[in-house]
This record gives C-alpha cells, structure tokens and sequence, in this order.
C-alpha cells in the first residue's frame, strides 16, 4: 500500500520546498509504530535550531506527539495499531505532521492525552 505524508513547513526557507509531501510504501499490515519509525529514521521532520520541536502526528485522530528533544515518540493511540485503522479516507495526505513550534510537548502531549484544547502554538 501506499501512504500519503504531509507535513507542515517550519520557516520561510523551508516553505520553498513545500508541500512536504512523501508517498511511502508499505506492507498492508503495518502498525503506526512502523509508519513513525520509518519517518523518523528517514530525517523527514525539519530540525530546529535550539533542539525543540514538538510535531503532532494526526491521521483519521491524532496519533502521536514527537519532540525533537525527546528519544522516542508518546503514543495517543496504540502504537500496535494498523496504520489503515487511522488513516484519512479522504483528502490528498492520509497523515499530516503538523509543527507546533517549540510549545511543551508534555503540554501538548497531556492535552491530546485528556480531549482539552491544544495551546496556542505561537505563544500568543
């Protein structure tokens, strides 16, 4: 199968390269764990100067949150869960990673863990 990855851009620069967009194969029984391994393994999320980056990873739910500061990704859902259970039907990405800045990711993560609204990601 193939699975269709977006993520959102994290400065100017970065933006010409933009949609960030990876067309991965996979084996039709792979879990979001795999799916997560593998985009982490391939460098696929930018880097931040400083060393903090807190990315959301969101299919049909949010899925996991991932901090560049952090050795391994919190899980929202089961990581043993196959990733066709939690991809988007619809739309052109069928999981997007979206940047939330150098927010807190433990706030971030407790926030999607417990259904309350995310923090402004911009610190406003």
């Amino acid at each position: 199968m193939s699975v269709i990855i977006w993520r959102d851009s994290v400065a100017m620069g970065d933006d010409t390269e933009a949609p960030h967009e990876w067309a991965v194969a996979l084996p039709a029984d792979t879990t979001v764990a795999n799916l997560v391994t593998k985009i982490l393994r391939k460098g696929y999320l930018a880097r931040i100067g400083g060393g903090l980056a807190t990315w959301i990873v969101e299919g049909r739910q949010p899925v996991a949150v991932l901090a560049q500061q952090w050795s391994e990704p919190r899980w929202i859902v089961d990581s043993g869960t196959p990733v066709m259970d939690l991809s988007r039907k619809t739309g052109r990405a069928n999981f997007e990673i979206r940047y939330w800045c150098q927010v807190d990711p433990d706030r971030v993560y407790a926030c999607l863990r417990d259904g309350k609204p995310l923090p402004d990601r911009y610190g406003r």
